[in-house]
């Protein structure tokens, strides 16, 4: 007897027959999962939205079973389902079919077997869609049913480097890493591809080696798209070639640090007492406004299965085959599974952990032996999954002025990020909501001398829009404003904080080293930031100095801050360089006054925003004072008050390093780096003019508003929000 008879002869007399005519909808996509059908006569289409529209995936015969894929995993409906002519349908309630699942765990195992296979040809015909432009209905189909399903465990290699290219891989569920090996053997890591993305497909186009090693870093499911299926596609669809190079060209151009672009899988390990008590909820509603979630503890997989303890079944178990299941199709399912830990380190707190693309570690400043001896059980369970993510999550205790020891913490337990939690604070939980599943908001401040006060002002427009900040990186001026941010300054306090920073800065000294001595700036610095490192600062942060001793960009996240954010300062030949070790460190914007690469390449950062205050123009000549010049004359005119013709060199250094903002500027706006740039307008606002604080943060936001709403308004997350 069938799964679907048996379920028939069991249940009929909890079943309701449903009539359905010709084009009637039975359920949608998106639809809550409250019910189980069995189609009696007739035929179903099954379809899913697509960019190109909607798509059928397949068609349903009298006497299947329909809708047990939500059921089992407790979501909504994957696919929207059609009649296609007259059909009878017959509606079991889902806790009655949750009861037949536990009274007969045999059949159990086929229907959630069935469910894997009709979730996972939804993604691959929502992929043929997407990422290969196939809109033909029924070809869709046909080519699903001639796609090769895979499963890889932990571990498995997908290809190697040097292999024959014989097809192209969608990645139906699970996590895949892409390394390139050197010619001393030595393996560099390229990229992570995660669900929705296609690894391999460059050899169909050139038949050319394979160019890395692909392997699996958590079991995955992959659907195999033959070289012969394709030309044989190509032929009869050109377009298809076309729509293949132009998805090989978009990859090509990411940018080549950025290693992944979200997590699907986050899993939430509470070591300590002080974690807030909202936590996973709070996390969950943030997430839910960026994409679908489902959150899986312990104590839900055993109700959703309605069986107690098969979350904790471990290697050959009786419920593994229905537990592997049902956490591949959560995972397909959902954009994103927050996964919680138990409190201790059992069977499916390894699975969750085994499970992670990020796994966020909450634990106390100050940990005390039974903390301690909690969080080396989950970082040993962690033991070799070197790809995750590790994030600690600092919960502070109420009235901590600022965080400390902070670095150290992290150094102890392998942490990758920070983030601070602060008593019965929500915008810290979503903060790290976001950062955990790529979908932080990253805030990049340019140089620009005295035009960056103008920073505050674009802040307190963001601010006004509802749009929040979870990173913060500057370079030159934009790096001491940026700690202001990192601190959290109360808004209203920001520019008297900044004009008593500011005051009184030059101190001019016999320009042997540089024009100005650095004193004064530096006392400021250090009086407003202490012995604090970036680390410490409440929001994450990151500044970028400019290293003479080895020509590149340094970025700072983690050390003093006040050494580097002086560093980034620097400008050369207006202040003196900053030693660190035996390097010398100058003004970041010599080579990069708009960061913005920095900050698209962090996996937690999903929208970046990017305010640029350099002056769009340098200053003109005023005469022609020939090819040499009297510093005497010069000299003399100053001091007469007369017209000069000669740029002062404080503007012409300042200016020199400036002129690659805007060369970095469009390159970001090309390259796609940039989700949000205010590029401001301030006329009439000099680079050295550091006593008009408060003007110039006016200009800033008067500047910004407008833009920022425009944009705010087209952020459906935001609007989600409100």
């Amino acid at each position: 007897m069938s799964v679907a008879d048996s379920f028939l002869d069991d249940l009929h007399a909890q079943a309701r027959a449903v009539a359905l005519g010709a084009g009637d909808v039975l359920v949608r996509e998106g639809d809550v999962a409250d019910d189980v059908f069995l189609l009696r006569s007739g035929r179903l289409l099954a379809s899913v939205r697509t960019s190109e529209g909607d798509v059928a995936i397949s068609t349903i015969e009298a006497g299947e079973m329909i809708g047990e894929v939500t059921v089992v995993t407790g979501g909504r409906r994957t696919a929207t389902l059609t009649a296609e002519g007259d059909a009878v349908v017959f509606v079991v309630a889902r806790q009655e079919f949750e009861r037949w699942l536990d009274q007969h765990p045999e059949r159990a195992d086929a229907v959630a077997s069935r469910a894997r296979e009709r979730v996972d040809r939804s993604q691959v015909a929502v992929m043929l869609t997407e990422l290969m432009g196939v809109g033909d209905p029924q070809l869709v189909q046909q080519i699903v049913d001639r796609v090769e399903f895979r499963r890889l465990e932990p571990g498995a290699t997908l290809f190697d480097q040097g292999d024959p290219s014989d097809a192209a891989h969608f990645v139906v569920s699970g996590r895949l890493l892409v390394v390139i090996r050197a010619d001393n053997g030595a393996e560099a890591l390229v990229r992570e591809l995660g669900r929705g993305e296609v690894v391999g497909e460059l050899g169909l186009l050139d038949n050319a080696p394979r160019s890395a090693t692909v392997r699996a870093i958590r079991e995955t499911t992959l659907a195999t798209f033959r070289t012969a299926l394709f030309e044989e596609l190509a032929q009869s669809n050109p377009g298809v070639m076309l729509h293949v190079a132009r998805s090989v060209v978009a990859r090509l151009r990411r940018p080549p640090n950025r290693l992944a672009d979200r997590a699907a899988s986050i899993t939430v390990a509470v070591a300590t007492e002080a974690a807030p008590p909202q936590l996973l909820p709070q996390m969950l509603d943030e997430i839910q406004r960026h994409g679908s979630v489902v959150h899986l503890s312990s104590t839900r997989v055993d109700h959703l299965l309605n069986r107690t303890d098969i979350s904790q079944g471990g290697d050959g178990g009786v419920g593994v085959p229905r537990l592997a299941e049902f956490m591949h199709e959560a995972d397909v399912g959902n954009d994103h599974v927050l996964l919680q830990t138990d409190r201790d380190c059992t069977p499916w707190t390894v699975r969750a952990l085994r499970q992670a693309d990020r796994v966020v570690l909450v634990v106390s400043p100050e940990p005390d032996d039974a903390e301690l001896r909690r969080i080396g059980e989950l970082v040993a369970a962690l033991d070799g999954a070197d790809h995750v993510v590790r994030i600690l999550a600092v919960a502070h205790p109420p009235g901590v002025d600022r965080p400390r020891g902070t670095a150290a913490l992290m150094r102890r337990f392998g942490a990758d990020r920070v983030v601070h939690l602060r008593a019965g604070s929500a915008a810290d939980v979503q903060r790290l909501a976001r950062l955990a599943s790529g979908h932080g908001v990253g805030l990049v401040l340019s140089g620009g001398g005295a035009r960056g006060f103008a920073h505050l002002g674009a802040f307190r427009a963001l601010r006004e829009a509802g749009v929040p900040i979870d990173s913060v990186a500057g370079c030159s001026m934009g790096a001491p404003i940026g700690a202001v941010l990192g601190l959290d300054v109360p808004p209203d306090e920001q520019e008297d904080l900044v004009t008593e920073q500011f005051k009184g800065l030059l101190d001019y000294t016999l320009p042997i080293v540089s024009l100005i001595k650095g004193k004064r700036i530096t006392r400021n610095i250090e009086s407003q930031l202490g012995t604090r490192d970036i680390e410490d600062l409440w929001i994450p942060y990151a500044c970028v100095s400019t290293n003479l001793t080895t020509s590149r960009l340094e970025v700072h996240r983690t050390g003093p801050a006040a050494t580097f954010i002086r560093a980034s300062v620097a400008i050369p030949g207006v202040l003196p360089p900053v030693p660190y070790g035996e390097d010398l460190l100058v003004d970041g914007g010599v080579l990069n006054n708009l960061p913005v690469e920095m900050m698209r390449s962090d996996g937690g950062i999903g929208t970046v925003i990017a305010v640029d205050v350099a002056p769009p123009r340098g200053p003109r000549a005023r005469g022609d004072y020939g090819l040499s010049v009297s510093g005497f004359r010069a000299l003399a005119g100053t001091l007469r008050r007369k017209r000069t013709v000669y740029p002062s060199v404080t503007t012409v250094l300042l200016r020199s390093m400036l002129t690659g903002a805007v060369h970095n500027q469009r390159e970001a706006m090309r390259e796609g780096v940039v989700d949000l740039l205010l590029a401001m307008s301030l006329p009439g606002v000099g680079l050295l003019e550091f006593d008009r604080v408060r003007p110039v943060a006016q200009a800033g936001y008067e500047s910004a508003k407008p833009v920022v709403d425009a944009w705010a308004r087209q952020q459906r997350w935001l609007a989600v929000a409100s």
